[in-house]
């Protein structure tokens, strides 16, 4: 259990009843709450996101009245998201207030409406997105450790729930934590909205000193000090999914439970409590089984298996984000398919691709378990994606760090190549006189060779198999191949039996495999 949990006695926060009663203290109510969780550091620049309705109203009037002692440097931050008619008065109205109680203040406007229009972005999400980055471009420019917002008791209550009705697991169904970092936030959208911009949020954190009053208590709050704040009439905008819950369900919810409030803050924080255990549990799982790669994640797959569901849907739900840290919905489908098969064939090893999202797959590649790229070329094995001739003598590069060198080589009467040098898995000889040009390309259906001792015909698949290359790999595996069609090398695995040099020749081509 976090330590803000710990040393906060229940008896003040949780009282049914009784919660916050007295208005009058919200100020000194804050400072606790932001004390105990060590929200804002002594002597920081805080930049404050103001919108101009009751919630920041409140939480500005209250910090400006805690700031003297604590040594805060109060900057005041409107976004116009352009969306209403009322949004213009409402930016001069922030810009006054801040004036008149000679605060710093930034006013900016978005196109939230152009965000909207990327694919699967709502203009809730587009809103989203372009308010934090908003906040968190000031609070670079200024060198502000915080950001603070007004979300409060309320809020958690609609999040809590609108995690639950569209499905999620304890990460979702926690709510909003009282600080989390700015960085770490889904703000894709509205980051190549100004990709001109140098961002680097890195040790900024937003913060949430809000959340265990009610939107009540904040509204007598303002009351009470003579505040007039603006109201947004979208909020009473049926066609918003969290304005339907705030008005429809919740309001039946309280009527079956009048302390929903102090239940489900409650709930809250003992979730994120939980949650913080396992992620602990998570990250040693994490930094055990995970090899991270460009384009793609690779988790050991016997241990893997070996974990119970949880863990393997919570690492393979971070294998996704790791990949696609702007893809916020990951549904219980993309995980499940790859989880079923893995409790369905306990014994395979190699399969493949099972389509995720968002352009990512898996693969079983014997050891691993890999969640990648559709097109992903990995660097460590040897890839060709389209067909390529190799010159004699000449090269060929495989991927970005694999080349197909030919050169010729002689020798004295009677010293064959393999005296030399014996053939591996990196070299093979070739008659001088093999048919040109010879080919470099990937496998095509029905592809066969005939293995060097082998005596007989066998599909490139079947050699695949045997060689265990990873299924992810084999579509782009090289195959070195001469004018009369006969596949000489599956490169780096098996030699054919075409490859072979007369012991009374005095030279032959040398092909090497070279990892640069």
């Amino acid at each position: 259990m976090p330590s803000w949990f710990r040393l906060v006695p229940v008896k003040d926060y949780f009282a049914p009843g009784a919660w916050y009663n007295t208005i009058m203290n919200l100020p000194v109510l804050l400072r606790d709450f932001i004390q105990r969780h060590d929200l804002i550091p002594r002597h920081a620049r805080v930049i404050v996101g103001v919108s101009g309705g009751p919630d920041s109203l409140a939480l500005l009037h209250a910090l400006r009245r805690l700031a003297p002692k604590w040594g805060w440097q109060l900057h005041v931050a409107h976004l116009n998201h352009g969306l209403r008619p009322e949004a213009e008065a409402e930016a001069h109205f922030v810009a006054e207030l801040a004036a008149a109680w000679e605060l710093g203040c930034t006013v900016e406007q978005e196109d939230v409406q152009a965000l909207a229009t990327h694919p699967g972005i709502s203009i809730e999400e587009a809103a989203r997105q372009a308010r934090y980055a908003f906040l968190g471009r000031v609070a670079q420019r200024l060198c502000a450790p915080v950001v603070v917002v007004g979300h409060h008791a309320d809020d958690q209550v609609e999040t809590m729930l609108m995690h639950l009705l569209r499905g999620s697991g304890l990460a979702g169904l926690r709510g909003m934590s009282p600080s989390v970092a700015l960085e770490g936030l889904h703000l894709s959208v509205a980051r190549a909205a100004h990709q001109d911009e140098a961002w680097d949020f890195s040790g900024i954190q937003l913060v949430r000193p809000m959340l265990l009053f009610s939107r009540q208590e904040i509204l007598s709050y303002c009351q009470e000090n003579a505040l007039e704040p603006r109201w947004d009439v979208s909020n009473l905008d049926a066609t918003y999914f969290r304005n339907r819950l705030r008005h429809q369900i919740i309001p039946q919810l309280k009527a079956i439970n009048p302390n929903l409030n102090q239940v489900l803050t409650r709930t809250a924080f003992v979730l994120q409590g939980d949650y913080q255990v396992l992620q602990m549990h998570r990250d040693a799982l994490w930094a055990e089984l995970v090899r991270q790669e460009p384009g793609r994640v690779r988790l050991q797959l016997c241990p893997f298996r070996k974990l119970p569901r949880g863990d393997q849907r919570a690492l393979l739900r971070r294998a996704i984000i790791t990949l696609r840290p702007e893809h916020r919905n990951i549904s219980w489908e993309h995980t499940e398919q790859v989880l079923e098969l893995l409790a369905a064939k306990p014994q395979q090893a190699s399969g493949g691709p099972y389509t995720l999202t968002a352009g990512l797959e898996a693969w079983l590649s014997y050891q691993w378990l890999d969640v990648q790229e559709s097109h992903f070329i990995p660097v460590e094995a040897p890839q060709i994606p389209a067909e390529q001739q190799l010159q004699l003598p000449g090269e060929v590069t495989l991927g970005s760090r694999w080349r197909l060198v030919a050169r010729q080589e002689d020798w004295a009467p009677g010293a064959t190549p393999w005296q030399i040098a014996p053939p591996t898995n990196d070299t093979i000889w070739l008659p001088i006189d093999i048919p040109q040009p010879l080919t470099v390309r990937p496998r095509h259906p029905g592809d066969k060779m005939r293995p060097l001792g082998l005596g007989a015909e066998k599909s490139i698949k079947d050699l695949m198999n045997t060689h265990k290359i990873p299924r992810s790999e084999r579509v782009r595996w090289p195959l070195l191949v001469d004018a009369k069609g006969r596949i000489l090398w599956l490169v780096g695995r098996r030699v054919a039996e075409w490859a072979q040099v007369h012991p009374d020749s005095g030279r032959a081509w040398k092909i090497s495999l070279s990892n640069q």
